[in-house]
């Protein structure tokens, strides 16, 4: 007797790979494009704009997301499956990665590692080059004027991040942060005094030294990373009067920050911008503060000249009293 219920587990468990390896088939088969795996959308993004239409490339890990948090699908076991070339970053948040290779099953696949600091100009530049230069190389295709001009792209920005800066005199400006992101806010100019981890690793007194810190230290801002949490830092911020910024890590993330180049901008505009707000408000506070001491200053300075002008009158009502 045929059991029903294992065919349909097996329509659920096969249907999916049929209805990607269509997908996929058809893909490569109207273009013949090799398909190329990227484990962040830090990779990439650098691949798909260098390669352009030439391949199809999957990136496995959503860029909201921290890679620590993905979740296989049916859909990147195939693609990995069918891939030419995969590029990893070799992050602890890749611990899954094995295990997907394993169910893949794919002999001939290139694996390139692309490690490092990715969050800095410098950074950057070097991801830019080497990604490009294994594409270049695996693919056959001379890709070095699109890479001259990524890199072009980030040197501007650079610049454009070095004179905002000075301008800004952000080095006087003392920041906590996320400890993922220090790398990339210390290049920029600004002062961290103090870093965390992921808020669910933190104790009560991890936490109240952070706002110890910050009151002590004068600190004008808390910055939450994206992928990890986007409140934790709102919480000490309106504690200590410090602005709340949140920066992302990967690029797509955010609208605007679809490339290295435009992440490492948005998240430069964002620490200048909540500067610029925090210099404000600790302007209009002094200034409150000051108005504040100029009518206390009045009132009492009406208040003994009130009372000066009465004794006065009482004494003189008495003199003339005496007359």
């Amino acid at each position: 007797m045929v059991d029903k219920k294992a065919i349909m587990l097996g329509l659920v468990l096969i249907l999916p790979f049929a209805f990607l390896g269509m997908t996929f088939l058809k893909a490569e088969g109207n273009s013949e494009k090799p398909i190329i795996v990227c484990t962040t959308n830090v990779v990439g993004s650098i691949v798909q704009e260098i390669v352009g239409d030439l391949a199809h490339v999957v990136v496995l890990v959503q860029p909201s997301l921290c890679p620590a948090d993905f979740d296989m699908k049916p859909s990147d076991v195939y693609a990995v499956s069918k891939a030419k070339v995969l590029f990893k970053q070799n992050i602890p948040g890749e611990f899954w990665l094995q295990s997907l290779l394993e169910a893949a099953g794919n002999k001939n696949l290139t694996q390139v590692i692309v490690s490092g600091v990715y969050n800095t100009p410098e950074g950057a530049k070097n991801y830019i080059q080497l990604v490009g230069g294994n594409l270049s190389r695996i693919l056959g295709v001379n890709f070095d004027a699109k890479i001259s001009e990524m890199l072009g792209e980030v040197d501007s920005v650079h610049n454009w991040i070095k004179s905002q800066a000075q301008a800004l005199h952000v080095s006087s400006v003392k920041v906590i942060c996320m400890n993922w992101l220090k790398t990339f806010v210390e290049s920029v100019g600004f002062t961290v005094v103090a870093t965390y981890n992921p808020p669910e690793t933190l104790s009560a007194a991890d936490i109240d030294n952070l706002i110890k810190t910050a009151r002590n230290e004068g600190v004008a801002l808390i910055i939450d990373n994206l992928q990890i949490d986007v409140e934790f830092g709102r919480g000490i911020a309106s504690q200590v009067g410090a602005e709340h910024v949140i920066l992302t890590n990967f690029p797509g993330a955010i609208p605007g920050t679809e490339s290295l180049a435009r992440m490492l901008r948005f998240n430069a505009g964002q620490l200048f911008n909540a500067t610029i707000t925090w210099r404000a408000t600790a302007n209009l506070k002094a200034e409150m503060e000051s108005l504040e001491n100029q009518v206390s200053i009045l009132q009492i300075t009406t208040i003994v000249a009130v009372t000066i002008a009465i004794v006065e009158a009482v004494l003189l009502y008495a003199e003339r009293s005496r007359h």
